[in-house]
């Protein structure tokens, strides 16, 4: 996966100064923040959540005092970390639901583009885009030896408070076959 990201991004990358407050031009946020989704919630769906103790590895830092504009839209979230390479842009959730993980995009006005790489990314790595009634959600699936990873993109199209506070998030989690299956002759 992560070899399949590296080449869909060369050319849509440079090195660039990480800022503080909103960024409006960080040209390496969405690999930073969408790189976390492999590396920290795949893992976290199977089970192996980033703690304090493995955080570092994991190129997290632990964070008690979470933004109020990102802990808003997620309350039940319990353990929260920040990605060290985008500490005022990319918070990692967990804890709310057993195996979920919630990847917080946060203070940038690039939620419309990140939001269409991340779509583009997850199509050309396999996951089916399943339809949603909603334009600024996108459900994908894809089936892996142990269940289907699902990653529900939650991402206005655009800016949301000008690029201040949360501006949407990656959301995933694991399910098994059988339950995947039933959701899908309900529906």
């Amino acid at each position: 996966m992560r070899g399949l990201l590296a080449m869909a991004l060369m050319g849509l990358t440079m090195n660039a100064p990480l800022r503080a407050a909103v960024d409006s031009g960080d040209p390496d946020l969405f690999a930073r923040y969408f790189n976390t989704v492999p590396d920290v919630c795949f893992q976290t769906a199977r089970g192996h959540p980033p703690t304090n103790e493995n955080a570092a590895a994991l190129l997290l830092e632990p964070l008690n005092d979470v933004p109020s504009t990102v802990k808003a839209g997620f309350k039940e979230v319990t353990g929260w970390f920040r990605l060290k390479s985008a500490p005022n842009n990319v918070f990692v959730g967990i804890g709310d639901r057993p195996n979920a993980c919630h990847v917080v995009l946060a203070n940038t006005t690039q939620t419309g583009e990140i939001q269409r790489k991340t779509i583009e990314i997850l199509r050309i790595s396999g996951f089916q885009r399943l339809k949603v009634p909603s334009p600024d959600d996108a459900i994908f699936v894809k089936q892996a030896p142990d269940g289907y990873m699902l990653v529900w993109v939650q991402i206005p199209g655009t800016t949301l408070r000008n690029g201040d506070g949360d501006q949407g998030a990656i959301n995933v989690n694991l399910m098994s076959k059988a339950m995947f299956e039933s959701l899908l002759q309900k529906h």
